[in-house]
């Protein structure tokens, strides 16, 4: 038997607390941009700054999309993958996404790799057409992967070497919340932001709703993505999840998921259903919650605490561990779903 799933949910829930502590406007858009759904809240005492903070996030959003998507043919991503190694002038904002991506690669050694894009095209996870590869394929396509192919050269010029394809779908949403959050600071002291952005949510300023001014996100149950197994309070952070429940494919009870391995071509297969990372610079959560899951529970472990990473850890057999650095926002509350605290 062969099944296809996509989750519309989030892979983060924004709970709501009673309580209001300022009587604000709001101002929220819902679009779809980054190949995700994504919804837009700005709060401020001025009606109108917080709808004008709201459009200018999305309209920026939209055009970093034009931007970064592969799958646009007019874009200056895809223009640099149809380049055939050639040297090509990117934009800035585009150089500094891929310099960004380049970076977190060579900080996890490759277990977050922008260049997996020949392995998402080859096993097509997400589509009507998703299958698992012959070897033969796999290990063609692992020719093409590694980070190391990327050359940044000056004035904004990038060189893809040995068949290398970008894809920066794993680091594009977090560069996308860090600007929106630069966006809402620049218009005011006053303005709060929430962005919803696919698995990446980020709280700019005190929540209007909660009397702690804490953002309160829950982390989904892999099982049921509309419940939650624990919590964390943010305020002024971000919070990034990638799990195995969000795009997958099965065949013959066998789990294929869109989080590549990038050293064996496979989705990453270590016990792990989901990782959370909360940090203030939600690009660098977005690809480390990547490269934790590729690393596996005891690696991921070992990288957090060298690094003082904010993570947590939801394993097949059902623990949700957090890391020390993250562990004073923490509330585990998945009890009742047979969950376990791996604390």
């Amino acid at each position: 038997m062969k099944r296809l799933v996509t989750a519309a949910a989030l892979g983060a829930l924004l709970l709501f607390s009673s309580g209001c502590r300022a009587n604000l406007a709001s101002s929220q858009s819902e679009f779809y941009a980054m190949d995700t759904f994504m919804t837009v809240t700005t709060y401020d005492k001025d009606k109108k700054l917080a709808q004008q903070a709201q459009t200018q996030i999305e309209q920026h959003i939209n055009a970093l999309d034009q931007l970064m998507s592969r799958q646009r043919v007019e874009s200056g991503l895809a223009k640099l993958n149809e380049a055939n190694g050639a040297v090509v002038t990117v934009d800035p904002a585009l150089y500094d996404v891929i310099r960004t991506a380049v970076y977190y690669a060579e900080q996890t050694q490759g277990a977050y790799d922008p260049t997996t894009a020949p392995l998402s095209d080859l096993w097509q996870i997400g589509t009507e057409d998703a299958h698992v590869p012959t070897q033969a394929e796999i290990d063609a396509a692992c020719k093409m992967v590694g980070w190391e192919n990327i050359h940044l050269l000056e004035n904004n010029q990038v060189q893809l070497t040995n068949g290398a394809q970008l894809d920066l779908g794993g680091i594009g949403k977090g560069w996308a919340a860090n600007d929106a959050a630069a966006i809402c600071r620049m218009a005011g002291d006053t303005l709060r932001v929430l962005a919803q952005l696919g698995g990446n949510i980020i709280g700019v300023g005190e929540n209007p709703n909660n009397e702690t001014g804490e953002w309160v996100i829950g982390i989904a149950n892999p099982d049921k993505s509309t419940d939650y197994v624990a919590t964390v309070a943010i305020t002024d952070e971000s919070v990034v999840t990638s799990g195995d429940y969000e795009r997958y494919y099965e065949q013959n009870g066998k789990r294929y998921h869109h989080i590549f391995d990038p050293k064996t071509g496979y989705p990453a297969d270590n016990g792990l259903r989901a990782v959370t990372v909360v940090d203030a610079d939600s690009a660098k959560a977005d690809a480390l919650t990547t490269a934790l899951f590729v690393m596996g529970l005891e690696r991921g472990l070992e990288y957090c605490a060298q690094n003082d990473v904010k993570a947590i850890f939801v394993t097949a057999d059902r623990k949700v561990i957090p890391t020390d650095a993250v562990r004073a926002q923490y509330t585990f509350t998945g009890a009742q779903a047979g969950y376990t605290d791996g604390q």
